[in-house]
Protein backbone atom coordinates (compact mmCIF):
# COMPACT_ATOMS: atom_id res chain seq x y z
CA UNK A 1 0.00 0.00 0.00
CA UNK A 2 1.39 3.57 -0.90
CA UNK A 3 1.11 6.48 1.71
CA UNK A 4 2.36 9.96 1.61
CA UNK A 5 3.40 11.16 4.77
CA UNK A 6 4.04 15.21 5.37
CA UNK A 7 6.52 16.40 8.75
CA UNK A 8 7.32 19.87 10.10
CA UNK A 9 10.81 21.20 11.11
CA UNK A 10 10.51 23.11 13.85
CA UNK A 11 10.98 26.65 13.67
CA UNK A 12 14.62 28.02 13.61
CA UNK A 13 16.66 24.42 13.83
CA UNK A 14 18.92 23.73 10.99
CA UNK A 15 21.73 23.14 13.57
CA UNK A 16 19.22 20.62 14.60
CA UNK A 17 18.85 19.63 11.41
CA UNK A 18 22.80 19.15 10.05
CA UNK A 19 23.18 17.40 13.73
CA UNK A 20 20.73 14.73 12.77
CA UNK A 21 21.35 14.27 9.44
CA UNK A 22 23.82 11.03 9.45
CA UNK A 23 21.35 9.34 11.19
CA UNK A 24 18.57 10.39 9.32
CA UNK A 25 19.99 8.96 6.20
CA UNK A 26 21.74 5.49 7.82
CA UNK A 27 17.74 5.41 8.79
CA UNK A 28 16.51 6.01 5.15
CA UNK A 29 18.70 3.70 3.61
CA UNK A 30 17.31 0.60 6.07
CA UNK A 31 13.91 1.37 3.99
CA UNK A 32 14.92 2.15 0.30
CA UNK A 33 13.33 -0.67 -1.00
CA UNK A 34 9.92 0.55 0.44
CA UNK A 35 10.67 4.50 -0.17
CA UNK A 36 9.06 6.05 -3.60
CA UNK A 37 10.02 9.34 -3.22
CA UNK A 38 11.69 11.19 0.08
CA UNK A 39 13.59 14.56 0.41
CA UNK A 40 12.63 18.17 2.05
CA UNK A 41 10.18 20.76 1.06
CA UNK A 42 12.00 24.02 0.96
CA UNK A 43 11.23 27.95 1.18
CA UNK A 44 11.11 28.89 -2.57
CA UNK A 45 14.65 30.29 -2.75
CA UNK A 46 15.60 26.73 -1.54
CA UNK A 47 18.01 28.06 0.88
CA UNK A 48 15.95 26.53 4.08
CA UNK A 49 14.22 23.01 4.77
CA UNK A 50 10.36 23.64 6.00
CA UNK A 51 10.14 19.67 6.56
CA UNK A 52 10.28 15.92 4.36
CA UNK A 53 7.87 14.48 2.39
CA UNK A 54 7.95 10.90 1.36
CA UNK A 55 5.68 8.30 -0.34
CA UNK A 56 5.95 5.15 1.14
CA UNK A 57 4.80 1.44 0.35
CA UNK A 58 4.05 -0.33 3.33
CA UNK A 59 1.97 -2.77 4.53
CA UNK A 60 -0.54 -0.33 6.57
CA UNK A 61 -0.92 2.76 8.08
CA UNK A 62 0.38 1.33 11.26
CA UNK A 63 3.88 0.39 9.90
CA UNK A 64 3.84 4.07 8.58
CA UNK A 65 3.16 5.55 12.00
CA UNK A 66 6.12 3.21 13.53
CA UNK A 67 8.56 3.84 10.59
CA UNK A 68 7.98 7.76 11.56
CA UNK A 69 7.78 7.34 15.35
CA UNK A 70 11.50 6.04 14.90
CA UNK A 71 12.61 8.33 12.47
CA UNK A 72 15.97 10.01 13.71
CA UNK A 73 14.45 13.48 12.99
CA UNK A 74 11.23 12.82 15.13
CA UNK A 75 13.08 10.64 17.89
CA UNK A 76 15.85 13.82 18.07
CA UNK A 77 12.87 16.54 18.41
CA UNK A 78 13.33 18.20 15.03
CA UNK A 79 10.00 17.25 13.18
CA UNK A 80 6.77 17.26 14.32
CA UNK A 81 3.02 17.54 13.02
CA UNK A 82 2.68 14.14 10.85
CA UNK A 83 0.23 13.69 8.57
CA UNK A 84 -0.51 10.25 6.98
CA UNK A 85 -2.27 9.64 4.14
CA UNK A 86 -3.44 6.97 2.02
CA UNK A 87 -1.73 7.09 -2.16
CA UNK A 88 -3.34 6.01 -5.26
CA UNK A 89 -0.40 6.93 -7.85
CA UNK A 90 -1.70 7.29 -11.35
CA UNK A 91 2.04 6.73 -12.55
CA UNK A 92 4.21 4.02 -11.84
CA UNK A 93 7.57 6.44 -11.23
CA UNK A 94 9.78 5.69 -8.35
CA UNK A 95 13.08 8.46 -7.84
CA UNK A 96 14.80 5.69 -9.63
CA UNK A 97 13.45 5.93 -13.43
CA UNK A 98 11.27 9.13 -13.05
CA UNK A 99 11.28 12.04 -15.76
CA UNK A 100 13.64 14.57 -14.89
CA UNK A 101 15.59 17.23 -16.70
CA UNK A 102 19.30 17.83 -15.32
CA UNK A 103 19.27 21.43 -13.97
CA UNK A 104 15.95 21.49 -13.41
CA UNK A 105 13.65 22.13 -10.07
CA UNK A 106 11.16 20.30 -8.31
CA UNK A 107 7.90 21.39 -6.51
CA UNK A 108 5.67 19.88 -4.29
CA UNK A 109 2.18 20.25 -4.41
CA UNK A 110 -0.87 19.16 -2.13
CA UNK A 111 -4.15 20.33 -3.28
CA UNK A 112 -7.29 19.70 -0.79
CA UNK A 113 -10.52 18.93 -2.87
CA UNK A 114 -13.93 20.90 -1.32
CA UNK A 115 -15.94 18.99 0.71
CA UNK A 116 -18.73 16.98 -0.89
CA UNK A 117 -16.75 17.27 -4.87
CA UNK A 118 -16.64 14.23 -5.46
CA UNK A 119 -19.24 14.47 -8.77
CA UNK A 120 -17.25 17.79 -9.94
CA UNK A 121 -13.87 15.43 -9.41
CA UNK A 122 -15.12 12.70 -11.20
CA UNK A 123 -16.90 15.38 -13.90
CA UNK A 124 -13.19 16.69 -14.10
CA UNK A 125 -11.28 13.36 -13.88
CA UNK A 126 -10.73 12.76 -17.79
CA UNK A 127 -9.78 16.21 -18.77
CA UNK A 128 -7.21 16.42 -16.30
CA UNK A 129 -5.79 12.75 -17.23
CA UNK A 130 -5.43 14.34 -20.58
CA UNK A 131 -3.86 16.94 -19.50
CA UNK A 132 -1.29 15.06 -17.40
CA UNK A 133 -0.36 13.04 -19.93
CA UNK A 134 0.54 15.80 -22.46
CA UNK A 135 2.61 17.04 -19.77
CA UNK A 136 4.08 13.64 -18.32
CA UNK A 137 7.72 14.46 -18.68
CA UNK A 138 7.36 17.28 -16.12
CA UNK A 139 5.69 15.07 -13.62
CA UNK A 140 7.90 13.55 -10.94
CA UNK A 141 4.80 11.68 -9.85
CA UNK A 142 0.95 12.57 -8.93
CA UNK A 143 -2.03 10.69 -8.05
CA UNK A 144 -4.73 11.10 -5.76
CA UNK A 145 -4.71 10.44 -1.61
CA UNK A 146 -7.23 9.25 0.31
CA UNK A 147 -9.73 8.33 3.81
CA UNK A 148 -8.08 5.67 5.49
CA UNK A 149 -10.45 3.59 3.57
CA UNK A 150 -9.98 4.43 0.35
CA UNK A 151 -14.04 5.78 0.72
CA UNK A 152 -13.19 9.43 -0.64
CA UNK A 153 -10.50 11.07 -2.21
CA UNK A 154 -9.19 14.15 0.01
CA UNK A 155 -7.29 15.78 -2.75
CA UNK A 156 -4.73 15.43 -5.23
CA UNK A 157 -0.81 15.27 -5.33
CA UNK A 158 1.81 16.57 -7.45
CA UNK A 159 5.66 16.56 -8.04
CA UNK A 160 6.47 18.27 -10.73
CA UNK A 161 9.84 18.68 -13.03
CA UNK A 162 10.33 22.37 -14.40
CA UNK A 163 12.81 25.21 -15.12
CA UNK A 164 11.98 27.83 -12.22
CA UNK A 165 8.77 28.18 -10.05
CA UNK A 166 6.82 30.31 -12.55
CA UNK A 167 6.84 27.37 -15.43
CA UNK A 168 5.65 25.10 -12.18
CA UNK A 169 3.03 27.29 -11.57
CA UNK A 170 1.43 27.09 -14.88
CA UNK A 171 1.96 23.38 -15.32
CA UNK A 172 -0.42 23.18 -12.28
CA UNK A 173 -2.89 26.44 -12.96
CA UNK A 174 -3.35 24.43 -16.53
CA UNK A 175 -4.54 21.66 -14.61
CA UNK A 176 -8.44 21.23 -15.72
CA UNK A 177 -8.54 20.13 -11.60
CA UNK A 178 -7.43 23.37 -10.58
CA UNK A 179 -9.24 25.89 -13.23
CA UNK A 180 -12.56 23.44 -12.62
CA UNK A 181 -12.80 25.17 -8.92
CA UNK A 182 -12.17 21.37 -7.57
CA UNK A 183 -9.70 22.64 -4.88
CA UNK A 184 -10.35 24.21 -1.43
CA UNK A 185 -6.92 24.63 -0.04
CA UNK A 186 -3.16 24.44 -1.68
CA UNK A 187 0.05 23.96 -0.88
CA UNK A 188 3.03 24.90 -3.20
CA UNK A 189 6.65 24.39 -1.78
CA UNK A 190 9.62 23.63 -4.06
CA UNK A 191 11.05 20.42 -2.82
CA UNK A 192 14.05 18.43 -4.01
CA UNK A 193 14.72 14.68 -3.84
CA UNK A 194 16.59 13.48 -0.74
CA UNK A 195 20.72 12.78 -0.50
CA UNK A 196 19.75 9.00 -1.15
CA UNK A 197 17.51 9.28 -3.55
CA UNK A 198 18.39 11.25 -5.74
CA UNK A 199 19.35 9.82 -9.24
CA UNK A 200 21.91 12.35 -10.35
CA UNK A 201 23.81 11.83 -6.80
CA UNK A 202 23.56 14.38 -4.05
Amino acid sequence: MLFIVKTLDKENSSALREELREAHLAYLKLFEAATYFDGPFLTDDGTRELGSFKILDMPDKAAVEQHEADEPFITGGLQYGTTIHRYEAQIPYTFRDCPRKRGNIQFLVLAYDKPGQGELREELNASHRAYRESIHNSCITYGQFLTDDRDQPLGTLTILDAVDIEAAQVLWENDPFVQGGLFETTEFYRWRFGRIFDQFGA
